[in-house]
């Protein structure tokens, strides 16, 4: 039986969807279709129900989809044992949050290429919320990203390790707002704040600060991180960002950090199946590294290290 046939049908069956299978295995509808059709030829047995418009697995197709997934981690079992000492190989799926494209995602790509050079780093880069939805319908192999994962890590099957935590501050240009005080909740509404994207933790903290509260705050989300800098820097409003992302303008004294209500600090976890890849843990394992390597030299007081004692 080809393994790659049953892989196709596992695939299939979480994303619901043969166009969405086809991009993730990196080939066409019409050969996903034809792996099934000789699936179901071989086996004698329908596996997916035709009859409805959604796509939807037989009983039959339920069930040889439980018995493939525990024939595929047997494969990657056996080929592990019988070479132990190979490097981990092969395409690796990670999704990122724009956070780690502006701290420490070149880092990881540079080691990646120099230390595991027989891994393929297949980078996404979305909102944490998008990057959860997909990475629960197993289109990526490892998930970097800032939201709560509780549930995940609660069900067993999937691993989350902290890395690191940024501290939240208010950024502004000098002068745009009162100056010999601390910030106020009245001073934030009178200017728009600038935050990360509607589905986004850090946008729910903000909008929290101001319940109940008799003025509606102009909170703008984006979901880039680079729109936030040059909008702050412009002088549209104030940001609710780590300030590392801004550390060479704080420096030059174009932006400065301004004291006021407090905001959680950015939380950065990586996510992945336990049962995963030999080349997804191996790749999980560097991540922590690079990470504690780049907190070291940045510094305390703009990010810190939670990579000590984490768990591979």
């Amino acid at each position: 039986m080809n393994t790659r046939f049953l892989e196709t049908l596992v695939m299939l069956d979480r994303l619901k969807s043969f166009r969405q299978t086809a991009q993730v295995l990196c080939t066409t509808q019409a050969a996903v279709s034809k792996r099934i059709e000789a699936l179901e030829e071989e086996l004698g047995v329908p596996l997916v129900d035709r009859s409805q418009r959604a796509f939807k697995l037989t009983i039959l197709g339920e069930q040889v989809v439980s018995q493939a997934e525990q024939m595929l981690t047997l494969e990657r079992q056996l080929k592990l044992s019988v070479h132990p000492d190979a490097p981990p190989s092969g395409r690796v799926r990670i999704g990122v949050i724009e956070t780690v494209v502006h701290t420490w995602l070149t880092q990881l790509i540079q080691a990646l290429s120099e230390r595991l050079p027989a891994i393929e780093p297949d980078i996404t880069v979305d909102t944490a919320y998008n990057l959860r939805e997909q990475f629960r319908q197993r289109r990526f192999d490892l998930l970097i990203q800032n939201d709560d994962m509780t549930e995940a890590a609660g069900d067993g099957d999937t691993a989350v390790a902290p890395l690191c935590r940024f501290p939240m501050q208010w950024i502004a240009r000098p002068a745009m707002l009162p100056k010999e005080r601390d910030l106020r909740l009245e001073d934030l509404e009178r200017v728009p704040v600038l935050t990360f994207s509607r589905t986004s933790g850090p946008r729910a903290h903000v909008r929290a600060l101001f319940a109940g509260r008799p003025a509606e705050p102009r909170v703008c989300s984006f979901p880039s991180v680079q729109s936030i800098i040059q909008l702050t820097k412009g002088g549209f409003g104030v940001a609710a960002i780590p300030p590392i992302f801004v550390r060479d303008e704080l420096g030059a004294g174009c932006l400065e950090v301004r004291e006021g209500p407090v905001l959680p600090p950015m939380t950065i976890t990586v996510a992945h199946l336990r049962d995963t890849a030999p080349a997804a843990h191996a790749v999980s394992r560097l991540t922590r590294d690079i990470v504690g390597e780049y907190c070291a030299e940045a510094g305390e007081s703009w990010v810190s290290d939670l990579t000590a004692g984490s768990p591979a």
